[in-house]
């Protein structure tokens, strides 16, 4: 008997610790299971911000459910990197991976990048599958976007109606539009269009009859667009590709018909390349993303599909704090540097943001707008009038400010008016304002530009133009207290306020210039000779790119057959019958496989494909640069005959430069280019640069 109560003891004894431990441990996972990856168990793991946090602020970000986005970025092992081959690796590594009976709910997959996303029903299935995929040699890197917190939005697909429906809705948003709507709204850009000097080309586009010739594209954040409104672009061509809006105008019954209306894309597609807009000869093309996949869709679905090489991009958020340069701003820097794709910017408007009952000040260019080789845009304020344009001033909600690293660049590059009337929204009457609206101004002068100069629309040059034109073409602030960077260019306002008569002059003053020279400090151009009187202006710029890793000559990753030796076919034959020659083929093939190995995990460190480094390589071989440091000079000839220096600009880590220079005696000038140092290492892509520059007697 006692041995029998002394057994009970030592069982309760044992039994309800590991009872305890049991239920514990279960309280720990349950408590740490939805933050599984911040324990940081590999170096592959990058951890995000929901992407929708990412560029809003927005109380109802927190509870969209990004269905636990996962961005794998791959390491393929082939040389070409043309689009169908690399589509087909990134399905054929999807296929791998359903083989291999990882579970996940939805994959997507880019067009032109090694690149996929997954999505999971839970943080439980994301987990799993990253834990259980890590090892796998064809992954670089796992970028987790956060999905925390109770989720109430539900998939995007809860958001669907029918088409009936929503002609109704048409019918009725037509029969209930103020009638002065249009009118206020016509009126608003008249006054935006005088004041970048505009008026001379939108009349020329009126009265000429020429079908589209130039694609536009918008790629927003959200809201969905209005059909109502297409019957206002040439022949209804606005080609929509909405992947994802999440705020739409047929609402839930419980939300409000005047409570957040998505008015956002269909206005900004208005200003850019409506009758009403800015370039009413183009073709619009609108894309609508919620998620990172869909992000990349977009701009692929632009320039890939419909090869649209002028890209607006009105969304950004105005956080705290400053978000550095990633892999994002990367992949636009590409983009820009082999196809010639310009991505114009909002600049964001947090630098007066009303947050909690007071403003604080957010006013970072970041993110994807830190890319070198896009051009951000930043807002005038309401006040700007187009007889006074030296003497208006920014917008002081208009961001300007980067981390110090990024602070010598020319973000913004240019400031436009931001202030337009909303013909779009129901129920509210007014204005609305912000640098979403001043940057499809810029974009619609660029892509009239080019239609009026098809001579630079190329894949070279169409960039490094288009950005060394708009500075040295723009009217610079007219005020004593304004802060001036090395590299020329005003703190809050870039170049100034775009002048489109100007643009069209300052072409014909423009070169370009192929860096082939090896060694530092030498001029690499010197322009012609050019008269100026006393009292006139110089305004002169010098663009060139972020080569983004671009290789002249591809470097394929190892091929596995060419580790494999002869010996290895004596394999499944020698072990018997010649034991010792079928050791030495199994050692020898092993040695070559992992050789193999090593060398690929080499590469894929270094190399996104057989074109590309990775940003971290590339800023390795750049000694920790983005670009090659070129200075502009202005020299004026004296009377010795002599030329000497009178203005310069030399900044170290800028690739725009700006001179603005007023002459005192008139006189022959001259400019030229100087390299101080370059960061073209090996294999890499050779600079190429724009000069430009205009003389007015501008006051």
């Amino acid at each position: 008997m006692k041995l029998a109560k002394f057994k009970k003891i030592i069982l309760l004894l044992v039994f309800w610790p590991s009872i305890f431990l049991i239920y514990h441990s279960f309280l720990i996972n349950f408590d740490t299971k939805k933050y599984w990856y911040s324990s940081n168990f590999s170096n592959k793991i990058d951890i995000r911000e929901p992407f929708a946090k990412q560029l809003s602020n927005s109380a109802k970000i927190d509870d969209f459910d990004n269905q636990f986005e996962l961005k794998l970025l791959l390491n393929p092992n082939f040389l070409s990197t043309e689009s169908k081959e690399i589509s087909n690796f990134n399905l054929e590594f999807i296929k791998k991976i359903e083989k291999s009976g990882l579970k996940f709910k939805e994959v997507k997959s880019s067009k032109i990048l090694p690149i996929v996303w997954f999505y999971f029903d839970t943080e439980n299935d994301r987990e799993f599958f990253v834990k259980n995929s890590i090892e796998n040699s064809f992954i670089s890197r796992y970028i987790v976007y956060k999905n925390e917190g109770n989720k109430k939005t539900k998939p995007l697909s809860w958001f669907h109606y029918n088409d009936q429906f929503l002609n109704g809705y048409n019918y009725y948003l037509s029969k209930y539009l103020p009638k002065s709507g249009f009118d206020k709204f016509k009126e608003s850009m008249s006054k935006n269009i005088k004041i970048v000097n505009f008026e001379e080309q939108a009349k020329k586009d009126k009265s000429t009859y020429k079908t589209p010739q130039t694609k536009v594209g918008a790629i927003e954040f959200e809201d969905e667009f209005n059909y109502n409104f297409k019957s206002y672009f040439n022949d209804n061509n606005i080609h929509i590709n909405d992947l994802g809006s999440t705020n739409k105008w047929i609402k839930p019954i419980t939300t409000k018909y005047d409570e957040n209306e998505p008015y956002h894309s269909t206005l900004v597609s208005l200003i850019l390349g409506s009758k009403l807009g800015i370039d009413t000869k183009s073709t619009s093309y609108l894309s609508i993303f919620t998620t990172n996949s869909q992000w990349q869709k977009a701009i692929e679905w632009m320039v890939e599909t419909n090869n649209v090489r002028v890209i607006n991009h009105s969304y950004g958020a105005t956080g705290k704090d400053f978000y550095d340069y990633k892999e994002d701003a990367f992949f636009l820097d590409f983009l820009a540097r082999k196809y010639g794709v310009i991505n114009v910017f909002a600049a964001g408007n947090g630098a007066r943001e009303y947050s909690d009952e007071k403003y604080e000040d957010h006013p970072w260019i970041d993110k994807k707008s830190l890319s070198l080789n896009s051009i951000v845009v930043g807002a005038l304020d309401d006040n700007s009038e187009p007889w006074k344009i030296a003497k208006n001033k920014i917008a002081d909600y208009s961001n300007y400010k980067t981390g110090q690293e990024y602070y010598e660049l020319a973000k913004p590059l240019v400031v436009a008016p931001g202030r337009i009337y909303n013909p779009v929204t129901n129920f509210k009457d007014r204005f609305v304002r912000g640098t979403s609206f001043a940057a499809p101004i810029v974009t619609g002068l660029i892509s009239t530009f080019l239609r009026e100069k098809p001579n630079l629309d190329n894949d070279d040059n169409r960039l490094i133009a288009l950005k060394a034109i708009l500075s040295a073409s723009a009217i610079s602030p007219d005020y004593s207290d304004l802060t001036i960077k090395r590299s020329g260019y005003f703190e809050k306002y870039g170049s100034g306020t775009p002048d489109f008569k100007n643009m069209l002059k300052a072409s014909e003053n423009t070169y370009f210039i192929s860096d082939q020279k090896k060694s530092d400090q030498e001029t690499i151009f010197t322009s012609k000779p050019f008269w100026v009187n006393s009292n006139d202006k110089i305004k002169a710029s010098l663009s060139w790119m972020f080569n983004a890793g671009l290789l002249k000559n591809k470097v394929a990753a190892p091929n596995e057959s060419s580790y494999v030796s002869w010996w290895w076919f004596l394999t499944p034959f020698t072990p018997v019958g010649l034991p010792v020659a079928g050791a030495a083929a199994i050692l020898d093939a092993k040695s070559k496989m992992n050789q193999h190995k090593n060398d690929f995990d080499k590469w894929s460190e270094t190399h996104i494909n057989s074109e590309r480094l990775k940003l971290e390589t590339t800023k390795k071989n750049q000694n920790g640069n983005f670009v090659s440091d070129y200075d502009l000079y202005l020299q004026k000839l004296d009377s010795n005959n002599n030329w000497v220096d009178v203005s310069w600009s030399t900044s170290s880590k800028s690739n725009d430069e700006l001179i603005n220079f007023k002459a005192e005696k008139s006189g022959y000038y001259r400019l030229y280019v100087k390299k101080f140092k370059s960061v073209i290492f090996d294999n890499s892509v050779e600079d190429k640069l724009a000069l430009s520059y205009l003389v007015n007697n501008e006051k």
